[in-house]
């Protein structure tokens, strides 16, 4: 799981504080497997080691696209 906790540390807290904490984890981890899934050479350099800047920083603007999208939808922003 140390991978995930290196992604979901990119999220802004702001985000993390918004949704209800029985919900958070189920968010967090989904939201894991969808960048896993979809964009697997990006989670596979989070993975393996530590990511270059640029990594760290694609990851920043995917992971909190996902999260301001999916917080719209459930108008939490």
């Amino acid at each position: 799981m140390i991978t995930n906790e290196k992604i979901i540390a990119l999220v802004k807290p702001e985000y993390l504080k918004k949704i209800p904490k029985i919900f958070r984890k189920h968010a967090t981890d989904n939201t894991c497997k969808l960048i896993a899934r979809e964009h697997s050479e990006l989670y596979k350099a989070f993975e393996d080691g530590e990511p270059t800047d640029s990594q760290k920083q694609e990851m920043t603007d995917l992971v909190n696209g996902i999260f301001e999208e999916r917080m719209k939808k459930h108008s939490m922003l």
